[in-house]
């Protein structure tokens, strides 16, 4: 057989049945000779050489005598008897014709098991019809069919054929005939009887049927009414249960309103005690800072006077401390002014601790400071993180410890909104002059608070106005915070009945804990 060629299938066919596409169940080959050893192969239906594909089969992998099942033709074309078959294999995405069929679905086509011999040789295709296999036989066996065989079948179909009726068989039918009549005839008297016997008793047969139809009406209005009564019943106790949860629902409902009233009772209460301490302490806090202020004020002009001497020179207590940038601190040769320069740079550094211990703010570089003149400052980013705030033969540490100091005095003047972008951070003694001055004792109002508490200030001053507008009658029921003057003029802190601001605050920090000297005027 040509891999490429056409070729007859000479297949006989089964008597009295008609083949056509529609009447195949299943398609199959036997034994490809193919060389490749990953490839797929499927088929097209064609109707002429000419025509494009009206059918074509899903894919099988590496199967040498693959079988499809199940097919579905279309409409149009499950009446051919001829058709054309072509095999076709897909091996590396490049697919080649391998084989094709001329297929005729006549008589001349018959079953394998009505052979003698089945053709089993490479590249045989099979049909599958009325639950039969038909196989694709060469010519050369067709050349075999002798012209015994021919007659054998002929004699076949001859013996297959129906008799003739005999005499004794139509006789037979006759008497069947006439006992089906008899029987009829019969029957037609019967029901004349049973209708004359149905007129004689109409009215006795009206009443019998109005009887019964009665006895079933009683009876389904029976079923009905035990019907309806058995729903009542369910829905009477399913009203009940109803009924008994919403009752439950309510009393709870309602002990959760008593105790969400009790609730909201005490949050108000508590509300109104916690404006009370939030007053209290704002006027606390603006104590506080008068103080500070005061201190500061003191410690100004009284222990570290900062004093301008010439137009680029200032003085700390009478000592004068150059610039960061002046040829002092540039050679080793002159140190008369070392003494001097130490101890104004201890002055500042003492200064400066005090400043952020007021406004608590953390120095980015701190300062060890322990009222001696080996004074010393750090920078943890760096390996070496101990500087001198004092001259020594190392002239580079020292100059480094100076640009921290200013940076410290730079960090303070930017937390209170001191100076501005062109701020000479080299002058020191000029911008701590400009910090005190400014923000400590030359401020417009004297009300201004320190931020001491930078989480608690905001809320307070936005607050303050609001809770003094609400709570006017707290507050009135709370007068006795006019013994603030006593608490002022008071020495003993110690006496927390007089000041208890949070529930759970017994003592007061050290902190608050100072002799007030002064009180704010309101």
């Amino acid at each position: 057989m040509a891999l490429s060629g056409v070729k007859k299938s000479p297949l006989i066919s089964v008597p009295f049945l008609k083949k056509r596409l529609r009447r195949i169940t299943a398609i199959g080959l036997h034994n490809l000779t193919v060389n490749e050893f990953n490839f797929t192969v499927h088929f097209t239906l064609h109707r002429n050489e000419k025509t494009i594909a009206f059918y074509t089969s899903e894919l099988v992998e590496n199967q040498r005598s693959p079988e499809w099942s199940y097919l579905k033709f279309p409409t149009s074309v499950q009446c051919l008897q001829e058709f054309i078959m072509r095999v076709w294999i897909t091996s590396s995405n490049h697919a080649r014709l391998f084989l094709e069929y001329d297929i005729h679905l006549d008589n001349s086509l018959i079953p394998d098991d009505q052979k003698n011999t089945v053709n089993k040789d490479n590249n045989t295709l099979w049909l599958e019809m009325f639950g039969y296999r038909f196989t694709d036989n060469d010519d050369e066996n067709n050349s075999e069919l002798n012209y015994d065989d021919i007659l054998f079948n002929d004699k076949r179909k001859r013996i297959s054929l129906a008799k003739s009726y005999n005499r004794l068989s139509i006789i037979r039918m006759i008497n069947v005939i006439h006992a089906i009549r008899g029987e009829k005839q019969l029957s037609t008297a019967n029901l004349q009887r049973l209708q004359t016997f149905f007129d004689a008793n109409e009215d006795y047969l009206s009443k019998i049927k109005e009887r019964e139809t009665r006895r079933l009406r009683i009876e389904s209005l029976k079923k009905y009414l035990h019907f309806q009564t058995y729903l009542y019943q369910q829905r009477s106790i399913a009203y009940e249960q109803k009924q008994k949860f919403l009752e439950e629902r309510k009393n709870q409902l309602n002990n959760n309103l008593s105790q969400l009233s009790n609730q909201q009772e005490e949050i108000k209460s508590y509300h109104n005690y916690l404006n009370q301490s939030r007053i209290i302490l704002h006027k606390l806090i603006q104590i506080i800072t008068y103080r500070q202020k005061e201190i500061m004020n003191e410690m100004y002009y009284h222990i570290y006077p900062i004093q301008k001497e010439n137009q680029n020179e200032y003085s700390i207590a009478n000592i004068k401390l150059p610039q960061a940038d002046d040829k002092i601190y540039q050679s080793a040769s002159n140190r008369e002014r070392d003494h001097e320069v130490a101890a104004a740079l201890g002055y500042c550094s003492h200064f400066i601790l005090i400043i952020s211990q007021f406004i608590q703010l953390p120095l980015r570089f701190p300062i060890d400071y322990h009222g001696v003149s080996a004074i010393k400052i750090y920078d943890y980013s760096l390996e070496t993180n101990e500087y001198p705030l004092y001259p020594t033969s190392n002239l580079s540490a020292f100059r480094y410890g100076f640009y921290l100091l200013n940076r410290n005095i730079g960090q303070i003047m930017y937390h209170c909104r001191i100076g501005d972008h062109k701020t000479d951070f080299r002058n020191t003694l000029e911008n701590l002059k400009q910090l005190i001055e400014q923000y400590f004792i030359n401020s417009s109002n004297n009300n201004i608070q320190i931020q001491l508490y930078p989480s608690l200030q905001t809320s307070i001053d936005e607050e303050y106005i609001e809770n003094k507008r609400n709570s006017s009658a707290s507050i009135k029921n709370f007068s006795s915070f006019s013994s603030t003057s006593s608490l002022i003029e008071n020495d003993s802190f110690n006496q927390n009945d007089d000041m208890n601001l949070f529930p759970q605050l017994n003592t007061i920090k050290p902190r608050l804990a100072m002799q007030i000297s002064h009180q704010l005027q309101y």
